[in-house]
């Protein structure tokens, strides 16, 4: 417990007096982002990204991974992967046939290209041995 003559010049809680501003990179991180955007913009930028991605998918795809999400959540800050094992096929269906159409309707979709269709099976989850 501190004296009461220092608890006047303690830090209150939610107060940065010193340091970066939240969410400021530190120097050596924005010295290397600027590093490897001058790297990418001297091998080619996008051409050579998809020179990679057609002669190393691996390399690409590792790459992609990079970029994406490592955690999904609702908008209300509730896990994604809860949320849809409660829904039902035809629930799972609508949503991701609106998601796409919202995609599509964005600019987001190619308008045309290998389309991957497959068929889901039903998970049956193992019985209780006890």
């Amino acid at each position: 417990m501190l004296p009461a003559a220092l608890k006047e010049h303690a830090f209150k809680p939610g107060e940065r007096p010193i340091g970066r501003a939240k969410g400021t990179p530190n120097k050596i991180t924005l010295s290397v982002r600027e590093a490897v955007e001058r790297a990418f913009d001297k091998l080619g930028g996008a051409s050579y990204l998809e020179h990679v991605g057609r002669t190393d998918p691996r390399t690409f795809c590792a790459l992609l991974s990079k970029l994406l999400p490592t955690k999904l959540a609702n908008a209300d800050g509730s896990p994604l992967l809860a949320a849809l094992t409660e829904l039902t096929d035809a629930q799972l269906e609508a949503r991701t046939a609106r998601a796409l159409a919202d995609a599509s309707r964005a600019g987001l979709m190619a308008q045309s290209g290998p389309v991957i269709e497959v068929q889901a099976e039903p998970v049956i989850p193992p019985s209780d041995p006890f």
